[in-house]
């Protein structure tokens, strides 16, 4: 099926990847009616499941670019924290030097684009058509509430990929974000300013903590405390600190962090007491070396592991305490009695031990994807709580989070700057390989800075970029502005 727009994508028909195999046996031509998918509340479940579907599957037909869990990488690799090794395998190295997103013709700058706005597509189908839908009024508010969160979920994505960092003192932020399609639509609008996508991102998920509670199936699906720490994301980067620090409170209330052992599982099970949000790995659903843990895990038995392993950055490791158990997720000095690594495979100088599967070496990809952890609750809550002034305050939620991975850490003394860069140690530390250094360093307004450490000048190509520099910016698709007359690229 072809598609006038990026941005309109499946707006006029439904996603049927994952979708109960009794409804898509009705409508065998590849897309369901949005009257059908949405006529009783069972059948826009089903609907419903294909757009967290949508969430993980290949894109512009690349092994490398499997959806969101393919952007949490990208993301962390355009940073510093997250190291290729060497050119052995060449999966993902233009994101790395930051190339792909600066082409407007290349898959690593489209698939963002087109992944979101698929997500949105369909979750507007939802949003417009449950209302009408044969069912409980409670069955309805679940699935509004959920294709709430998935939009807002995209269009926080988007608007901090495509559009200039969101700067509170200059309110309202009047530089363009992306453009917001609201309701099933083929015409081509201009992009929104990204002060009013923000408004639509948080109007989104206010009216979904409305219709949502604690209650889910399933992991894999939104419920209430993921609306909230949503909430709390996208108020960190609007640097609305008390908002965060509320947010961030309330999302993680009923979860609590891993113990020691726990935290040297794999971090492949979404079982785990921490886990607040993520993709449950079913055998059916199987992206086998396009998956997630083809590129991030220590042991899987593909070839992007066995040559090129992930990385972390030197500086960091090395101020990583040993007490901690966080220090035992890399392997600064890899022999075969302290790392595991698929058969054939190479060991490299601080590679990764942390996400694994079962078996060694593993011949699954079926590890589950955490999207969001209590951890990063606490995480926001202390930076938010510090950039209030509430420096004790922050000290002692930072305390309650660290203490549990470091048994020897002592609860900080620090103030201001110092603080927030404890902080920042431990959120980079905490939660690398999850998808966030970029954004980080794009929301904090930081330069991207790679040098010092065991960064390859080979495999990077690039070591500085300033903060605020256009190239933080990622280009519009050359495919939407062909297609789209009211949209305006970003500087080239």
């Amino acid at each position: 099926m072809k598609f006038k727009l990026l941005t309109m994508l499946l707006a006029i028909g439904v996603l049927t990847t994952a979708c109960e195999k009794e409804f898509l046996e009705t409508s065998p031509t590849g897309s369901v009616d949005a009257g059908s998918a949405y006529a009783t509340t069972k059948n826009a479940t089903a609907a419903l499941n294909g757009i967290y579907r949508a969430m993980i599957v290949r894109y512009l037909g690349s092994q490398g670019h499997f959806g969101h869990p393919a952007m949490m990488i990208i993301v962390d690799v355009l940073g510093e924290d997250v190291i290729i090794p060497n050119t052995a395998n060449t999966w993902h190295l233009p994101e790395t030097r930051w190339q792909a997103h600066r082409s407007e013709t290349s898959t690593g700058d489209q698939l963002p684009y087109e992944l979101y706005y698929r997500l949105i597509g369909n979750a507007n189908i939802a949003i417009t058509s449950i209302d009408n839908a044969a069912g409980t009024q409670a069955e309805r508010n679940q699935i509004k509430g959920e294709a709430l969160g998935l939009r807002a979920f995209s269009y926080f994505n988007l608007v901090q990929l495509y559009g200039k960092r969101y700067d509170a003192a200059t309110r309202p932020n009047s530089q363009l974000g992306v453009p917001l399609v609201l309701t099933p639509t083929t015409e081509g609008l201009p992009r929104a300013t990204v002060e009013d996508v923000y408004t639509q991102i948080n109007k989104d998920l206010a009216e979904a903590a409305t219709l949502l509670t604690s209650s889910r199936s399933y992991k894999s699906h939104i419920n209430l405390e993921v609306i909230k720490g949503l909430q709390a994301r996208v108020a960190l980067t609007q640097q609305s600190w008390a908002d965060a620090a509320k947010f961030a409170a309330e999302a993680r209330k009923g979860y609590t962090p891993m113990t020691t052992a726990q935290y040297q599982d794999g971090f492949s099970d979404i079982s785990n007491p921490e886990w607040m949000w993520g993709f449950d790995h079913l055998e059916d659903q199987s992206e086998y070396f396009g998956a997630y843990h083809s590129y991030i895990s220590a042991n899987f038995n593909s070839t992007n592991i066995r040559v090129d392993p992930k990385v972390i950055n030197s500086k960091l490791y090395d101020q990583i305490p040993t007490t901690d158990v966080r220090s035992k997720m890399w392997v600064k000095t890899p022999t075969t009695t302290n790392s595991i690594v698929p058969t054939g495979g190479v060991r490299v100088p601080y590679m990764t031990q942390k996400f694994r599967l079962p078996g060694t070496p593993s011949t699954s990809t079926m590890g589950d994807i955490p999207y969001m952890r209590a951890a990063e609750m606490y995480l926001i809550e202390a930076e938010a709580l510090a950039r209030q002034g509430k420096d004790a305050e922050a000290a002692g939620v930072l305390f309650d989070l660290v203490s549990k991975r470091d048994p020897s850490y002592v609860k900080s003394t620090k103030t201001g700057t110092q603080l927030l860069e404890e902080i920042s140690f431990n959120r980079r530390v905490e939660l690398w390989g999850e998808g966030f250094r970029f954004t980080d360093l794009k929301r904090t307004n930081q330069p991207l800075n790679r040098n010092g450490a065991n960064v390859s000048s080979a495999v990077a190509v690039l070591f500085d970029v300033p903060a605020g520099d256009k190239q933080w910016e990622f280009l519009i698709p050359r495919r939407e502005i062909n297609a789209n007359k009211a949209i305006v690229q970003n500087p080239l």
